[in-house]
C-alpha cells in the first residue's frame, strides 16, 4: 500500500480485517498506536493483532452503511455478520486517526454482549472449529 490518503487506508484496513489477511492488516498499523475496543485496549500493534485475530476469523462479511472523513480522522460505520449463528448482525462503528500512513488510533464500538454470551456457552470455540474441517 502505497497511498497516503486516510480513507484509503481505512478502507484497505477494512477490507483485509474481513478477509482475514493479518499480514495486511499489520502493515497497516502504526507499531505503537492506540488500539481500543469495548474489551481489550493495546498500545502495541501486534498484540491487539493477537486479540483481534479471533474476530478476523469468525468474520464473514461486513456492508459498510457510510465513512466519515474530517483530516486524518475517518468513521466508518457498518453491519457486520459472523459465522457464529448466535450472534446476529452487528452494527460496528469505528474511528480511525491516520498519521504517516499508518493507522495510529482505533476505536471500535459495538456491544460486546452477544460474544460474551457466545463464548460462554461454546457457540464461538464450534464456529472456529467447523473452520479447521
Amino acid at each position: 500500500m502505497t497511498t497516503t490518503d486516510p480513507k484509503n487506508i481505512v478502507l484497505a484496513y477494512h477490507d483485509a480485517f474481513y478477509k482475514n489477511d493479518r499480514a495486511t492488516v499489520r502493515k497497516l498499523l502504526a507499531d505503537n498506536g492506540t488500539f481500543t475496543g469495548p474489551l481489550n485496549s493495546f498500545t502495541d500493534a501486534d498484540k491487539f493483532l493477537d486479540s483481534a485475530a479471533i474476530f478476523m476469523q469468525l468474520a464473514k462479511k461486513t456492508e459498510i452503511k457510510k465513512v466519515f472523513v474530517d483530516g486524518n480522522d475517518v468513521c466508518v460505520i457498518y453491519d457486520s455478520t459472523t459465522i457464529v449463528p448466535s450472534i446476529p448482525v452487528l452494527p460496528i462503528a469505528s474511528w480511525f486517526k491516520i498519521e504517516s500512513g499508518k493507522i495510529n488510533f482505533f476505536h471500535v464500538h459495538f456491544d460486546p454482549g452477544p460474544f460474551v454470551k457466545a463464548k460462554e456457552s461454546g457457540d464461538i470455540a464450534k464456529a472456529l472449529q467447523s473452520l479447521a474441517k
